[in-house]
């Protein structure tokens, strides 16, 4: 047994009968093992949802680690691109449970590991030189707008359970911010 069997088969129920229906039992049960197995395994269901975006995260530093041959624009969306990817396929609810988790506990979640937000920097200052994003402001100030815009934009998407075009919002809001040119 180990911890990835025991998230998959977590995020597996969760998805059949939402996160509050299913306990502890039943996630041991799926895997064949105790409560105390479990628990030196995972601290908590919610750990498991909060495991899941630090995955997220890492599918995004491989993004941004690399380079895009269309462009520093392309790259800078690409990169919440791969995140919405990743919220879909938690789905809405699970979601909205990460979210309620860190406004009763602030568990970093939402806080982007720095070797991101350098990256995500140079791009913008790599597209500011190239003239790709015409928005000469700060690089670190253009990234933290960027980053509250989806931040937001993925709350509305949970807010209505999933029936919101947070891919073309996201396009037009950083095409604007970020005063890309055409």
């Amino acid at each position: 047994m180990d911890r990835t069997t025991i998230e998959n088969a977590a995020l597996k129920l969760f998805h059949e009968r939402g996160f509050g229906a299913v306990k502890v039992q039943d996630i041991c049960a799926e895997c064949g093992i105790t409560k105390p197995t479990f628990y030196h395994y995972v601290p908590s269901k919610d750990d498991i949802l909060l495991r899941y975006n630090e995955k997220a995260l890492d599918t995004v530093e491989a993004h941004v680690a690399g380079t895009d041959p269309e462009g520093p624009v392309s790259q800078l969306l690409g990169a919440y691109l791969v995140l919405i990817d990743e919220c879909e396929r938690i789905g809405p609810d699970l979601l909205s449970r990460i979210t309620c988790s860190n406004l009763q506990k602030n568990h970093g979640s939402y806080d982007t590991r720095p070797t991101i937000i350098e990256r995500m920097e140079a791009i913008i200052t790599a597209g500011q030189r190239s003239g790709a994003i015409g928005n000469a402001g700060d690089p670190h100030q253009l990234y933290l707008s960027s980053a509250y815009l989806y931040e937001g934009l993925q709350f509305m998407w949970c807010l209505k359970r999933g029936d919101f075009d947070w891919r073309a919002q996201l396009r037009e809001g950083l095409t604007a911010l970020w005063q890309v040119k055409a």
